[in-house]
């Protein structure tokens, strides 16, 4: 099975926008993922780890 890391990034970046977790093991999907978060003006913090990059959605009422 071929795996479009394109399209794996938009799949992620659209569950950033429902409010979901998404999470990447490589460095290439993580960059597209933030090229997004960033044209969206998406709300995510980034934690990195050992194993990957987990992108966290906040909750725009918490943080006003």
């Amino acid at each position: 099975m071929i795996l479009n890391r394109s399209q794996i990034a938009r799949e992620k970046v659209e569950q950033l926008k429902l409010g979901v977790t998404a999470f990447t093991e490589t460095e290439e999907i993580a960059e597209k993922i933030r090229k997004s978060v960033a044209e969206l003006q998406l709300n995510v913090i980034e934690d990195h780890t050992d194993r990957g990059v987990w992108f966290i959605p906040q909750d725009e009422t918490k943080t006003k």
